[in-house]
């Protein structure tokens, strides 16, 4: 039987005695490494001693373990300082009409006041909570306001592999191949999945409306980073509000925990959906199969309909690694895991069959698939294929008629070191830039974790190999400067590592800051945070996606350089 154990925040380690709430999550904080890691900042009060602070979670542990504005004592649900403003209520809502159109920042609908009743009636953190993306919709005499962040949790942060997926754009990674037939669907996974969690991955590989939404989460990252850094905005670059859809558009009932919230300014009345507990919405199959990849032999099998049926074996509870920061791994939990089976309505009365098959097969199948293709510009491969500057992911989808049909998806590819060089040259140039030295590529140390020496810091390595970095030093009036560029994903974020000092830059501030972020595995925004006014000073420097920068580009970069050191 499998077991899942969760990771205790570390303030409730700290303070076994008090009652926490997760209250409200402000922003997604990106992890530039990699997207599929980052966390929403979430105020959360503590009730016992009415304060109030901010704290980065994994977006699915707030659907999973620490759902909203529910009471929790050292990682255990309790029913302590429930708010009784919060009821189950359940609304019928038409997702056709829910758009661009009636997408607002909460400010638009609420004052700021009304805003704090929110946030543990605190103001402190209103000039954040108040860009909020939110839906108004007004139907029935009355009007609701859908906070972007309930539709991300509930729809697109179920699982970490689904939280992964959406903000990496890898959902090809989550399943083989899946056929699109309403009355018999099929899904193989190359790993065991919950009916839940695969009925939602055939969705949103499946369904045109699904794909959209789900591939918009993504986008609208690399569309927010694009414009940001265009126009050399640096301040809390990788902060940002992030937008969500309904995957669905059809009208269907959503079951709700909310709050009656009154504008004090204009005494306007609105739910405030704090969760999406269910939803009923149409999930595209009257059946669905979940063929899970096997690694032993399977003999005399025939085609896919005569697959053996193997014994279902459902842990009690998922085995999904669940992230949480500054957290302590020996505290953990297992109380109170959600119920999946009562957070998917759209699964009512739909059968879900369970079977097994091996590579060899399966590929047997898919070349069974291949001959009776027609359509020629369907590409061979399972796999993703790259040229320069794009990167195309190619997912099998079988329609009822096994008519092989590919979808390809552009993202944003570059190679973040030929961006710095540009910069380098640049810089190079500048007549008031002294004893500039660049120093060739080299390998990053393979850094063990502090706490288990063990294992190496996955953040050491890119594709399965060491991680390279790229360093350069120069005097600048009177103060000596170190860059550094790690090698980053194609499709991650890129900004560049500024050490100051008064003293002439040596490897060993590197190693220095290196260790901090590898060994320690100290997050950016904390070794900021700590060095800030030390010297020497880190801060960053975040560049462009583009490896072409005209003059105007290089000119704004270097003036952003400049005003980091001064």
């Amino acid at each position: 039987m499998s077991t899942k154990k969760s990771i205790i925040p570390e303030f409730m380690v700290n303070n076994p005695d008090d009652t926490f709430q997760f209250l409200f999550p402000l922003q997604i904080v990106l992890d530039e490494d990699k997207f599929g890691n980052s966390h929403y900042e979430v105020v959360v009060k503590n009730m016992s001693k009415n304060e109030i602070f901010t704290y980065q979670v994994s977006p699915e542990l707030l659907f999973t373990h620490y759902p909203l504005c529910k009471s929790f004592k050292n990682g255990e649900k309790t029913e302590k300082y429930l708010n009784k403003d919060i009821i189950d209520k359940s609304f019928t809502i038409n997702t056709k009409l829910v758009n661009e159109f009636n997408s607002k920042k909460l400010i638009d609908i609420l004052d700021e006041k009304s805003i704090g009743t929110l946030l543990g009636w605190k103001l402190k953190y209103v000039n954040k909570a108040k860009y909020i993306n939110c839906y108004l919709i007004e139907q029935d005499d009355i009007k609701i306001i859908i906070p972007h962040f309930a539709i991300g949790i509930y729809y697109y942060f179920r699982s970490s592999q689904l939280r992964e997926s959406v903000l990496d754009s890898t959902l090809n990674e989550l399943y083989i191949m899946c056929e699109d037939d309403r009355a018999n669907a099929k899904i193989v996974l190359p790993t065991y999945r919950t009916d839940e969690d695969a009925a939602f991955i055939h969705r949103y590989a499946c369904q045109k409306s699904a794909i959209k939404e789900f591939d918009n989460v993504s986008s609208y990252i690399h569309n927010y980073l694009k414009y940001m850094q265009e126009n050399n905005f640096d301040n809390d670059l990788y902060k940002m509000h992030l937008k969500f859809n309904f995957p669905i558009k059809d009208e269907f009932q959503i079951d709700t925990r909310s709050s009656l919230v009154t504008n004090k300014e204009t005494n306007e009345k609105y739910y405030f959906i704090h969760e999406i507990t269910n939803d009923y919405s149409d999930i595209g199959f009257d059946k669905l199969t979940k063929i899970i990849e096997k690694n032993k032999v399977i003999l005399n099998l025939g085609d896919i309909e005569n697959l053996p049926k193997v014994e279902k074996d459902i842990p009690n509870e998922t085995s999904e690694v669940l992230k949480i920061i500054h957290a302590s791994k020996r505290n953990t939990q297992t109380y109170h895991q959600k119920d999946r089976k009562k957070s998917c309505g759209s699964l009512n009365n739909i059968p879900v069959d369970e079977e097994s098959s091996t590579r060899d097969i399966l590929e047997d199948l898919l070349k069974i698939y291949k001959e009776q293709q027609t359509n020629d510009i369907t590409d061979q491969s399972l796999t993703e294929s790259s040229s320069k500057g794009n990167k195309t992911i190619r997912k099998v989808v079988i329609s009822s008629e096994f008519v092989k049909e590919s979808e390809t998806k552009p993202l944003t590819e570059i190679d973040n070191f030929v961006v710095f060089n540009q910069y380098i040259n640049f810089l190079q140039q500048r007549t008031d830039i002294k004893d500039f030295h660049l120093n060739g590529k080299k390998d990053l140390p393979q850094y063990t974790l502090k706490n288990d020496e063990t294992k190496i810091n996955i953040k050491c390595k890119i594709k399965k190999r060491p991680r390279q970095y790229l360093t350069a030093t120069f005097k600048y009036k009177n103060s000596y400067i170190g860059l550094l560029e790690l090698e980053n994903n194609p499709s991650s974020g890129n900004s560049t590592w500024v050490i100051i000092s008064d003293k002439p830059i040596e490897i060993e501030n590197f190693d220095f800051f290196m260790n901090l972020y590898f060994k320690k595995d100290i997050g950016i925004d904390n070794i900021l945070k700590i060095h800030s006014k030390t010297n020497p000073k880190f801060t960053k420097k975040n560049h462009e996606r583009n490896e072409n920068l005209n003059e105007i580009q290089l000119a704004n970069w270097y003036a952003g350089l400049l005003n980091k050191i001064i």
